[in-house]
């Protein structure tokens, strides 16, 4: 295959919404799967097919027309490329072992990568000569979001990742450069060094706060010390190295803002947009950054509406009120991407606005905004920032001019998706691509246009094109057909949809002539559909192709028509439920013209499925696992192997090499494997599919790996390969070979499709005239039915599905269907018919094969229709039978009637019932006894932890009388771990104290710890040894003996316990703590044996209780009492085994028994009735004893009580007057007798409730014993448990000051650990410095060469010039120092404020020097000219005069920028030197850390913490919110506070005296001042009177009073006048009413007239105000042009109002005095009552 020739690239189509930038002023470039798409603002493309191994990011650098691309491969590469020569510029190697993420170039010659896993090294490149300069590693944790140069320094890279924002200053030191890391702040206050900086939080109510700074109580604020250590987070939580320093983030939990976008301005700032919406602004030169725009909060939506229609519009109207308008916010996902202009920064994002921000103001509005209608995921400038260049993930490109909303124009809309599949159209000038989404598009051949697109708005799930006819088939989900007519390129429609089954339509595959369509559905069915719209696309029959009984998916479908026309179908099936397995089986099966003809004859029933025998069905086993199929002539399969991943080929076998069709058995298919006969080589993943080419001579393999092999099929061993996709999006998805096979077509999962052409060598040529040949045979062929099928589908109507109604769902569709049919039998079982299911009617959205189904039942029907109605009127005679039986079972007795279910006729259903019945109970039963086994499991984990596994079970002892209850302290046995340590800790003790006594008497020191002066009420307790007891904490008392000690009393003492002031070592605290664990268990121990005497105890009064309680209810029976006897009994708190067994009495419930069981309980009692039996009869020995002794052996003296004296018979039988004197005497010794019996009887009754009493009183009193015993014991066990407790406290104290002192450890080792890391750093920081100042040094020695041979060019000057005169030489030397003036940048686009261009007033440095050395150049030109040569001076002379200048031109500017390199090696030696400074800096800090944390940690240790008890008077420290706080406080003697009592109460007594003194001698003062006070005030209360009297006015009414002798006459005179004046404007007013009443109804006509005119007058008020601002717009326009001449007219005007508001002012203020002086003059003229003095 490669002597036919190479695939060339023709064109490719794609666009996923990656970053589209300019490369040129008009020309817009992307990434188009493996190929890079240059796309012009006037449409025209241009592809770049990238030579390298894959595609990584790209990079545009439009100012110098370059583009940067990187390979995705091992040890990739980055090719840099010149647009449009697509020239290789340079080749970069070494900057990423596996992959590149992301390339962006700087303003200049700079080029910077961001690799990968497993480096993220930020590598900074020139890419103009290719050298790598230096490099920065990133963390590894949070991966960059956005990366860029400022435009105006190439220094400063900024790096945002999801947590950070990082400035990178590239420092440069002559050919050495470095990355120096600046994170930026927020907030007010700086955090330390040791501290993650954190972004602002997305919420900005939520304030910022250090750990340091909140006021929290410390553990150690209970203490009573001064002093607290504080330990960080890390080292309380054990943490050193990494995971200390990212503890901080791990615990913070504030939703922070994610920098998403950014953008540089002129001055060097950063504006960040955030994934929330939030704009950050950062100032560079600060590193500080802040938060100037937050989005606003949005309410939510109300969740439902009112039903009513009034109320719907109530509630919609409040909607409006409340929710704000959105589209003038700035939401999430807003500013995805921004650029800056010079107008604003626009922003845009998932909203697909794009708005343009004013960030310049405080406030941040909106100022101009356009939607676009779908997501932006990429914004691009163009060069003259007067166009945007914006790109969305649904695959469109639009165009944008700032300023003008309504310039959204729309470049590109490719509709981006997955590719389904791809076909060609009839007569090879258009290929068709199906997306998932349904999008069906039409794409040119030629040039790769978009022609039309079409979508199905369904999913799609496959599509074929038909080679007869402009139409091609999508298949979706459901079994849904659509047929789309492609006829009208221009304008596609979808013609016709057709459901063929049910399921997806996964398989789509026309035959060569295109007449007929293969569908292969999910369950194996393969469908034969009629391809022709002539014949309306009808299905026209189908096969089952798995194998029998077995259950798979179809994995590949392909068909190969021969000369004969006889369609030769293959399908692969997967039957292990893994796909990615490949396909293990294989059915093939051939369909002629004959078995299409009489399909009737050719299928087993009105299904229309056909008969394997008229299609010769096979199904085979594969041998191999394979992927994908292609057959070929000659019977020749060819797949892909899933184990080699080679190319195998395979024969079919033929009819007579298998078993014949009689004798043929599935069995035997099955042992059939078709093995390969050749295998070739294939591709380098599994998976993939093979595609014949058109004329059948050509192969196309593909697959996951991304490349496509070609090969003919007589030389498969020889390929052409191409890899158009990447295999990591998943490589090739689908491959089509043009009708002359001139063009492939490719898709891939990137959704982008490709096209290549054949490059065809010499020798190829042949190949492509007859793959050309065979499709002009082809065309002719099938020419004249083409164009009718296609006049045909252009004559159908456009399919439009149904809109009247709502489509229901299958389900819902069966539903009513059952529904229905039981009403109707419901309904025919009322009446007593048999119901006679109806004809099935085919529902909407049925399947061709549900139809089929349908018609065959109906086919059925009239065949058997006389047979079912026999059959009904048999089953009705049977009904009416069996309902006459189920009538007499109800009228016979219960015994004998039967149940329902017996009249069941139906065996199998009774069958099935029972069987499900079983499994259900077999269900339920297991579902139990799993139940019962996790509770079992569960109650013996319980059991045994807490009851098996403990030596002492917990139990406790209750009170007879009382609820009081003592419980013991339930124990485990010690471990030996445990016993070993307590051995080993003893041991040591005891040779400390032994050492330490030798010590002692060694030294002769007689010193001895004496007991603390605190009496008994408080202080540590120590023996005389200075040897602490157990319960020191007040539990002992000091200066008692041991057997008065609590704490030995409770079992506690021991000599071996360390004082609590000698606990400095670790060793001893946790020696301390095993002595304290073993003295609470002796403790206990103790305790739990005294608990136990009293358990006995109490079983033992039971027991006593139990035996007078016999008596008592002997005594009780015998008197015939009814009193309640005490029955004390140990309850399930004193007997918890109780509990671990259950008694028969506690199930409610009936025991199960087995029939095993049953049959022995019955036999147990078959047995007990025959003993019993037995028993019955004749038992001599109980005879005996009736007959001797009257069946007792011994006579009580209360039987004897209760025998009656025997009465004499004569008593009865005769009168008292009858009897002789012996039977008097008789009946007087009876009478004698029977009075003995009763005294004796109520003697005997005496004595019984004598000792009834007696027992009961001695029962009482042994139960108030024990309770007595019980409460001593509850007494003694409040305070073991308090001497428990304190020891308990003393462990735990212990515990924690061990734990204190592991964190100041641990910080410790993390302190060293920076402390080595800086160290390291100091080091290399050192050398750097040296290494820096010793090229310093080097490059300043240059540098003063330089300069003196620069000085040595202008003294030699003279020398060079020797032969001319003095005159030409003094002229030449003016010559030789004259210089071009410097360039003044000037714009060729007009002032800098007219320019969009942000940057304009800043251009680049490698702009400006580029521009200079060209300027520099020419000027140096036009003074070499000769013109400029001086008179008298030889042209050689001249020559050699601009030679020279040149020389010294060259050594200046070399002098001029090795000042430069100079001053920057300085500089960067001066920032090593102070980042040397810095880390000597931090290394101190460290070591101060150190110092402190060591003296703490000395301090701490030395500091102890000594408990103590004190009584509740004795704590004078004010209690707190929680706990007392003991931090200020001091622990001081008794005797001293008494002592100062004894002075303050002396000085309170001394001062109370002098208090009440001087109260006393105050009390006279004050009363004094009162008495003063009061006077002063009756004083001025006469003046006040006296002033009344002088200035009250006496008016003429007073006077009137004074001077009228019948006052009150004059006044009744008055007032009838005033009522008849009343009376008189009562009438008046009535009349006046009237005429106003008139007025008013004349003013409301007046009112109607006045409003009629004024609509009349707003009338022409809006034309003369359309008129008003016509003629001030044309003022407005023109204003600029006329000169104000009225300017100073107006300026007079307002400068005499002023003058006249000054004047009126002053004149309003002299009036106002004239006013008051009026006033006081009137005020003088009232009389006055005032008393005049003589």
């Amino acid at each position: 295959m490669d002597q036919v020739g190479k695939l060339e690239l023709s064109w490719a189509q794609g666009y996923n919404g990656d970053q589209a930038c300019y490369i040129d002023k008009d020309v817009i470039c992307y990434l188009c799967g493996n190929n890079v798409k240059f796309v012009a603002e006037d449409g025209a493309e241009t592809v770049f097919k990238f030579p390298g191994e894959g595609v990584g990011p790209l990079a545009v650098h439009s100012l110098s027309r370059c583009f940067a691309v990187a390979e995705q491969c091992i040890n990739p590469k980055i090719y840099v490329f010149i647009y449009p020569t697509f020239r290789s510029m340079s080749v970069l190697e070494g900057g990423a072992k596996l992959e590149y993420s992301k390339l962006f170039f700087s303003s200049s010659d700079y080029l910077c990568s961001l690799s990968g896993i497993p480096e993220f090294e930020l590598t900074l490149w020139n890419f103009d000569k290719g050298i790598k300069l230096c490099t920065f590693a990133l963390s590894r944790d949070n991966i960059p979001t956005s990366i860029s140069f400022n435009p105006g320094n190439w220094r400063q890279i900024c790096v945002t990742t999801e947590k950070t924002i990082t400035l990178l200053n590239i420092e440069q030191s002559n050919k050495y450069y470095v990355m120096q890391p600046s994170v930026i702040q927020f907030g007010h206050y700086n955090w330390p060094y040791h501290r993650r900086i954190r972004l602002p939080a997305v919420d900005p109510e939520m304030e910022e706060y250090d750990e340091f700074d909140r006021d929290i109580p410390t553990r150690a604020s209970t203490r009573m010390t001064r002093y607290t250590v504080d330990v960080p987070k890390a080292a309380k939580a054990g943490l050193v190295g990494e995971l200390a320093e990212k503890l901080d983030d791990i615990q913070d939990e504030t939703e922070r803002v994610k920098p998403v976008s950014q953008v540089w301005t002129p001055i060097g700032d950063l504006y960040l947009g955030c994934a929330g919406g939030q704009i950050l602004k950062v100032d560079s030169e600060q590193y500080r950054g802040k938060v100037i725009y937050y989005p606003p909060k949005i309410p939510d939506a109300p969740d439902s509406r009112m039903s009513s229609a009034g109320f719907q519009r109530e509630s919609m109207v409040d909607i409006q009120q409340h929710v704000p308008d959105v589209s003038q916010m700035i939401l999430d996902g807003s500013v995805d991407c921004i650029g800056l202009h010079k107008r604003g920064l626009y922003c845009a994002g998932k909203d697909g606005t794009i708005r343009l921000v004013d960030v310049k103001s405080s406030d941040v509005s909106v100022i101009e905004q356009c939607n676009m209608g779908v997501p932006i995921t990429s914004m691009s400038f163009s060069p003259s920032y007067r166009r945007l260049a914006l790109g969305s993930s649904h695959g469109s490109l639009h165009l944008y001019e700032p300023g003008a909303p309504e310039s959204l124009k729309l470049l590109r809309n490719l509709h981006h998706g997955e590719f389904v599949s791809i076909g060609i159209l009839p007569g090879n000038e258009y290929c068709v691509t199906c997306r998932v989404n349904g999008e069906i598009q039409v794409w040119s051949v030629d040039k790769g246009h978009l022609i039309s697109s079409v979508s199905i708005d369904m999913p799609a799930y496959s599509m074929a094109c038909s080679p007869l006819l402009n139409v091609c088939a999508v298949g979706t989900a459901g079994g849904f057909i659509y047929y789309v007519d492609l006829c009208n390129i221009d304008e596609p429609r979808v013609v016709e949809r057709v459901r063929v089954y049910e399921g997806t339509v996964a398989n789509l595959v026309y035959q060569d002539t295109g007449a007929y369509l293969l569908s292969a559905s999910e369950d194996g069915q393969v469908f034969l559909i009629d391809g022709r719209a002539s014949k309306k696309f009808k299905p026209l029959a189908h096969t089952e192709t798995r194998p029998t009984g077995v259950k798979g998916a179809v994995q590949s479908l392909a068909s190969y028509t021969d000369t004969s026309g006889t369609i030769h179908v293959i399908v692969t099936h997967n039957t292990t439920g893994n796909r990615r397995s490949g396909a293990n089986y294989l059915t093939y099966f051939s369909v002629s013209e004959e078995v299409i003809r009489d399909l009737r004859y050719n299928c087993n029933s009105l299904k229309y499925d056909f008969k394997d025998k008229s299609i010769r069905k096979v199904t085979l086993k594969l041998a191999v696992p394979s992927y994908g199929v292609a057959i070929s002539e000659g019977d020749t399969v060819y797949m892909m192997a899933q184990n080699n991943k080679k190319i195998h080929q395979h024969n079919l076998p033929k009819p007579e090499e298998l078993p014949s069709e009689k004798t043929r058995d599935p069995k035997e298919l099955e042992k059939l494997r078709m093995e390969p006969v050749a295998e070739f080589p294939g591709h380098q993943l599994p998976g993939g599919q093979c595609l014949l080419s058109p004329h059948h001579k050509w192969l196309a393999t593909f697959g996951t790996d991304g490349s496509i092999m070609l090969r003919t099929i007589g030389q498969m061993d020889k390929t052409v390969s191409l890899t158009p996709h990447d295999y990591r999006i998943g490589g090739v998805k689908a491959v089509a070979f043009a009708e002359d096979s001139q063009h492939i077509f490719t898709t891939g999962f990137d959704g982008v499709l490709t096209c290549y052409s054949w490059n065809y060598s010499p020798t190829g040529l042949g190949k492509a005239k007859s793959a050309m040949e065979a499709a002009r045979a082809k065309k002719s062929k099938l020419m004249t039915s083409q164009k009718e099928e296609n006049d045909v589908i252009q004559g159908m109507p456009e399919w439009e599905p149904e809109r009247g109604t709502r489509p229901t769902s299958e389900k819902q569709q069966g539903t009513n269907r059952e529904a229905r049919e039981k009403a109707k039998r419901d309904e025919a079982l009322e009446r007593d018919e048999i119901y006679k299911t109806p004809t099935p009617i085919p529902e909407d959205n049925s399947t061709w094969l549900q139809v089929q189904e349908l018609e065959s039942f109906k086919e059925e029907d009239k065949q058997y229709a006389e047979i079912k109605k026999n059959l009904r009127v048999s089953i009705k005679d049977m009904r009416k039978t069996l309902q006459s039986m189920l009538r007499n079972n109800e009228t016979l007795p219960d015994i004998e009637q039967l149940n329902h279910h017996e009249f069941d006729l139906d065996i199998e259903e009774q069958l099935r019932l029972q069987a499900e019945a079983d499994l259900e109970v077999e269900r339920v039963r297991e579902e139990i006894e799993f139940e019962n086994l996790a509770k079992m499991y569960l109650r013996e984990m319980i059991k045994r932890e807490c009851w098996d596994e403990m030596v002492v079970k917990g139990r406790a002892v209750q009170a007879f009388n009382s609820n009081l209850e003592v419980s013991n302290f339930p124990m485990r046995e010690r471990p030996k771990e445990t016993k070993q340590l307590l051995e080993t800790v003893t041991k040591r003790r005891q040779i400390e104290i032994a050492e330490e006594k030798a010590r002692k008497e060694t030294l002769e020191i007689t010193t001895k710890l004496v007991p603390t002066t605190a009496d008994d009420e408080g202080g540590e307790g120590e023996d005389d040894d200075g040897k602490e007891q157990p319960s020191t904490t007040g539990s002992l008392e000091g200066g008692l003996p041991d057997s008065d000690r609590i704490g030995a009393q409770y079992g506690g003492g021991s000599e071996l316990f360390y004082s609590q002031f000698e606990l400095h070592a670790r060793e001893q605290k946790v020696n301390q703590i095993v002595l304290l664990e073993d003295a609470i268990f002796r403790i206990k121990n103790l305790f739990n044996k005294e608990f136990d005497e009293l358990f006995l105890k109490k079983e033992q009064e039971i027991g006593k209780i139990t035996d007078k309680n016999k008596r008592i209810k002997k005594i009780i029976a015998d008197l015939e009492l009814v009193e309640e006897v005490i029955e004390p009994t140990m309850g399930i708190a004193e007997k918890p085994e109780i509990l671990l067994t259950v008694n028969d009495d506690e199930v409610k419930v009936e025991k199960f028994y087995t029939p095993e069981q049953r049959k022995e309980i019955e036999k147990k009692k078959k047995e007990e009735e025959e003993r019993r039996a037995r028993e019955r009869g004749d038992n001599i020995r109980e005879r005996a004893l009736v007959d001797m002794m009257g069946g007792v052996l011994e006579i009580k003296k209360e039987d004897e009580l209760k025998m009656d004296i025997p009465k004499p018979a004569f008593m009865s039988q005769k009168e008292e007057s009858e009897w002789s004197e012996d039977e008097q005497k008789a009946a007087k010794e009876f009478e004698r007798r029977v009075k003995e019996l009763q005294e004796e009887r109520e003697k005997y009754r005496k004595q019984l409730e004598a000792e009834l009493r007696k027992n009961q009183s001695v029962i009482q009193e042994s139960m108030a014993g024990f309770d007595d015993m019980l409460n001593t014991v509850f007494m003694k066990k409040i305070k073991v448990m308090m001497v428990i407790y304190q020891e308990e406290l003393k462990i735990l104290r212990l515990r924690y000051s061990l734990l204190v002192e592991e964190e100041m450890e641990t910080q410790e080792n993390e302190l060293l650990r920076l402390f080595e890391q800086k160290k390291v750093n100091k080091q290399k920081a050192t050398q750097t410095v040296q290494e820096t100042r010793k090229s310093v040094d080097a490059f300043r020695e240059q540098y003063d060469i330089l300069l003196a041979e620069d000085k040595v060019m202008d003294k030699q000057f003279k020398k060079e010039f020797q032969d001319v005169s003095a005159v030409q030489q003094d002229q030449l030397y003016r010559f030789f120092k004259k210089r071009p003036r410097a360039l003044k940048i000037t714009r060729a686009e007009g002032d800098a404020n007219m320019l969009p261009n942000p940057f304009a007033d800043r251009p680049s440095t490698a702009r400006t020097n580029a521009q200079t050395d060209s300027y520099m150049s020419n000027q140096m030109t036009d003074l070499d000219k000769l013109s400029n040569c001086p008179e008298g001076v030889e042209q050689s002379v001249w020559d050699r005069l601009c030679r020279y200048r040149m020389e010294k031109v060259r050594s200046e500017n070399l002098l001029k920028s090795s000042a430069l390199v100079l001053a920057e090696m300085n500089t960067f030696l001066g920032k090593r030197q102070e980042e040397d400074e810095r880390l000597r800096n931090d290394i101190d800090h460290i070591q101060d850390q150190l110092s402190k944390l060591r003296e703490d940690r000395t301090r701490f240790n030395l500091n102890l913490e000594v408990q103590l008890l004190l009584k509740q008077g004795q704590v004078e420290v004010d209690a707190g919110t929680f706990i007392h706080d003991y931090k200020d406080s001091a622990l001081i003697h008794r005797s001293v506070v008494e002592e100062l009592n004894n002075n303050i109460k002396g000085l309170g007594e001394s001062k109370i005296a002098s208090m009440v003194e001087s109260k006393d001698f105050r009390k006279g003062i004050i009363q004094l001042e009162w008495e003063h006070k009061k006077m002063l005030m009756q004083m001025e209360d006469l003046q006040n009177k006296m002033k009344d009297i002088q200035f009250m006015k006496v008016t003429r009414e007073i006077q009137l009073f004074l001077n009228s002798p019948d006052y009150e006459g004059r006044k009744q005179g008055e007032v009838g006048k005033l009522e008849q004046t009343i009376l008189q404007q009562k009438q008046i007013h009535e009349k006046n009413i009237d005429e106003r009443q008139k007025q008013l109804k004349e003013l409301e006509r007046t009112i109607k007239q006045r409003e009629n005119e004024n609509e009349q007058v707003l009338k022409e008020l809006e034309n003369l105000n359309v008129s008003v601002y016509e003629r001030r717009h044309i003022e407005e326009v023109n204003a600029d042009r006329r000169n104000d001449s009225g300017a100073e007219k107006r300026y007079q005007e307002i400068v005499q109002r002023r003058k006249l508001v000054d004047l009126a002012k002053a004149q309003a203020q002299e009036v106002a005095v004239l006013r008051a002086e009026v006033e006081r003059l009137r005020m003088r003229t009232f009389p006055a009552l005032v008393q005049v003095e003589h």
